[in-house]
């Protein structure tokens, strides 16, 4: 059961609003400003060189992160200097790290509304709405909170609770501006959402409640829901699911949403998260250190309920099938066991070797599955492979599939939103590492070796002929233990953004 006080407690993001300069009465300002630039964005002149004097004698000439509080006289608003580094090494993703510092800067001071004060186009480089837009995430996801079960403290810091976007030239104050900036809450609201599903404590979100969650996305002539639960999972065949689930007494299931675009589809495309509620390890149980970590072994399949939440307010020109099979991994009497073999969708069969090697086979069932929608692209994304964490550190997940195209793209579409990708081998030469004497394959290959990509060699199995496919382990982003730029402690919600991005450029 959910908590109800613990829901009554949870905090709201960050509103988000337009104004033009002339009608702007707010206390602090937020502005930008570059490494050696005599003057702030936004704030040409004598103005600016006076500002950016006092701020140098802070020893803040713009850098990267950094900020410094100018404090003018009586009745004008204080501002709140925000870095972007030198021009020539400007990325988008470090407009959303500066507001985020800006606004920690303002939450210090006690601020409960800021004013963001918005460049002339031709100051910024590449397009004013995605500089805009870019801001309103680093807003948004730098304030996020799950306090959902604790009390905070009395003295306590409270986040920014309004950013108004301040435009000097009024011109900005556009359809297309404000269509912009609602586009960019929709995608934070949808992170947020995801960061939720995986920050929740594994009791209360049970497979069932997840499919609940889900069933809650419906929306009218746009997204269907339906939830296949362990009856109709067992007849189906999928004994991937059915096998990893039970071991607890919570019943696995298989969410399918299905979001049909208002004109003519162009392309079908099938994304599929891997939807662990907890993992225990199974019978192969993990160690004790940490495993309280492991309530976010579903933030794969909650990434696919994200990206719903997502397409439930946007029109993309595209068919999309989430597919999140959720169970939980646990050591009960009923659980599968090393030595057992499964029999997934497609027929074939996997001898077990470690249960905790569990996510690949819901993926199994659900691959299979996916490939009879008869997909342009398949892509899954799951917290897989302790190895990818080994391999490429905890910012970076790991990218593996059929398809090179959509793996080069999602790698610059995913630098564009700060969220990094990279690229590890898919030998078929490793195949042999999964020969089994009693199966069609092993599940796992040599101990300690390439454990990444024989997971994805084994997930390789399941894709139907000739459908692209790519695979993103997220098992380093997905979930952090110290704050990151614009990404409290915990949950990420990596890597709904770029999968967003990916669906709209489609």
């Amino acid at each position: 059961m959910i908590d109800e006080r613990a829901e009554a407690r949870k905090g709201a993001k960050v509103k988000i609003d337009l104004i033009a300069k002339k009608n702007w009465t707010g206390r602090v300002l937020v502005g930008f400003m570059f490494d050696g630039d005599n003057t702030p964005l936004a704030i040409p002149g004598d103005e600016g060189k006076s500002y950016a004097a006092v701020a140098a004698g802070e020893k803040f000439t713009g850098q990267f992160k950094k900020t410094s509080l100018l404090r003018p006289g009586s009745g004008a608003p204080k501002l709140i200097l925000a870095g972007l580094g030198k021009r020539k090494e400007f990325e988008l993703d470090r407009v959303r790290s500066a507001v985020a510092k800006a606004l920690k800067r303002a939450e210090d001071i006690g601020v409960d509304s800021i004013g963001l004060t918005v460049p002339d186009s031709r100051e910024v480089r590449g397009d004013l709405a995605e500089f805009v837009g870019a801001a309103v995430e680093g807003a948004i996801l730098s304030s996020y909170r799950f306090d959902k079960y604790r009390t905070p403290k009395p003295d306590e810091a409270k986040p920014v609770g309004e950013l108004m976007l301040v435009f000097t030239n009024p011109r900005g104050l556009s359809a297309a501006m404000r269509k912009a900036v609602a586009e960019a809450v929709a995608r934070s609201e949808a992170v947020c959402f995801a960061r939720d599903l995986a920050n929740e404590p594994p009791s209360p979100k049970p497979p069932e409640k997840m499919a609940e969650i889900a069933m809650g996305l419906a929306k009218k002539e746009r997204i269907a829901v339906r939830v296949m639960h362990k009856a109709e999972i067992e007849k189906l065949g999928m004994g991937g699911i059915l096998r990893v689930g039970a071991g607890s007494h919570q019943p696995p299931c298989l969410v399918h949403l299905t979001y049909t675009p208002p004109g003519k589809s162009k392309k079908t495309v099938v994304v599929i998260g891997k939807g662990i509620t907890f993992d225990s390890g199974g019978i192969s149980i993990k160690p004790a250190t940490g495993m309280e970590a492991m309530k976010d072994d579903m933030s794969g399949a909650g990434a696919v309920l994200a990206l719903f939440k997502w397409l439930g307010s946007v029109d993309v020109p595209v068919t999309v099938h989430g597919l999140a099979p959720f169970a939980e991994n646990m050591p009960g009497g009923g659980a599968q066991k090393p030595g057992d073999v499964i029999r997934h969708y497609n027929g074939k069969t996997a001898e077990v070797i470690s249960t905790d090697a569990e996510g690949r086979h819901l993926l199994a069932d659900s691959l299979a599955y996916g490939s009879t929608l008869k997909p342009d692209l398949m892509i899954d994304m799951a917290t897989l492979t302790g190895a990818c964490v080994v391999a490429l550190g905890d910012e970076y997940s790991g990218l593996m599939g059929t398809d090179q195209r959509t793996i080069d793209r999602l790698m610059s579409v995913g630098r564009k939103q700060g969220e990094f990708f990279w690229q590890l081998p898919l030998p078929d030469r490793y195949r042999s590492h999964m020969k089994s004497r009693v199966a069609d394959m092993k599940h796992t290959g040599k101990p300690g070796v390439a454990g990444t990509t024989i997971a994805g060699l084994f997930l390789k199995e399941f894709v139907g002929e000739g459908i692209p496919w790519v695979h993103i382990d997220i098992a380093g982003p997905s979930f952090t233990k110290e704050d990151w730029d614009y990404a409290p402690a915990g949950a990420t919600g990596v890597p709904v953004r770029t999968i967003a991005a990916l669906l709209k450029e489609l």
